[in-house]
């Protein structure tokens, strides 16, 4: 595991071409090799009042955060090492133990796990996304300008097959917590659009970069719903067709209903 930190450059919004088109493992391939150079060409810290090589974070469905820490390495690397994406929330409970207690937590009642270190590890975010990072709601509200519409990405417009596309997602979960994501992934054939709702919907867990460093888990069974900027030309034939309160109320509109 790298153990270096790399913060997220702001992205367009919209689509990129990618020069030859490289492949989602190619994207990643290059992001690694950038953590690499980092590391090899940043001083050792010193130990002295070091943050812990990972840090535990649980936010449950009432909004209530718990925190745990493990400062030897080579446990952390251990426990970094077993976890199992596909399978961290089937589980009916997840157990965390130190020398002086036991903490015992219902998976159903968490909407997300962090982990927390230096660097970045993109194996364990959905394999067709070449990356899918949190960003602050400040950040996303830069990069998603739902005052000014005008300067808004429509959903249909030309896109092609093996073009890199940058979109910006809202999920709302259990307890009215909020999670903000950047999401980069190559263009695909339209039926295969459905593939990330359906993905979302299905409950399980869904891998996240964390931008200060590390990974983070969202129980997607607590997910309530979601929105996400630029969506795809493609929608299902039940879809009801109506203009967002969030967005700048035109003239005449009441605007009610703008809490999110």
């Amino acid at each position: 595991m790298l153990w270096n930190r790399q913060l997220t450059k702001a992205k367009p919004f919209g689509t990129r071409n990618v020069k030859d088109n490289p492949t989602v493992t190619e994207l990643k391939k290059r992001r690694k090799d950038d953590d690499m150079n980092t590391l090899l060409s940043t001083k050792p810290r010193p130990q002295i009042n070091a943050a812990p090589p990972l840090e535990i974070r649980f936010q449950f469905v009432d909004g209530s955060v718990a925190n745990f820490f493990q400062r030897d390495h080579e446990i952390a690397e251990n426990i970094w090492s077993r976890v199992n994406v596909a399978h961290l929330f089937a589980r009916p409970r997840i157990v965390v133990a130190d020398d002086y207690s036991k903490s015992v937590f219902l998976t159903s009642q968490i909407n997300r796990i962090d982990f927390v270190f230096e660097g970045s590890d993109f194996s364990k975010i959905p394999n067709d996304h070449a990356d899918l990072v949190e960003l602050s709601e400040a950040d996303f509200g830069e990069r998603v300008p739902l005052h000014d519409p005008a300067r808004l990405d429509k959903r249909v417009q030309p896109r092609h097959v093996g073009d890199l596309l940058v979109s910006f997602l809202h999920l709302r979960m259990r307890g009215g917590s909020h999670v903000f994501l950047m999401n980069e992934t190559l263009i695909k054939l339209p039926l295969e659009n459905h593939s990330f709702m359906q993905r979302l919907l299905s409950g399980g867990s869904y891998g996240i970069r964390l931008k200060g460093g590390g990974q983070g888990f969202l129980n997607s069974s607590n997910l309530v719903g979601y929105t996400v900027y630029p969506g795809v030309p493609e929608i299902p034939s039940d879809s009801w067709m109506a203009v967002s309160s969030r967005l700048a109320p035109a003239s005449g509109q009441s605007g009610e209903y703008e809490q999110s």
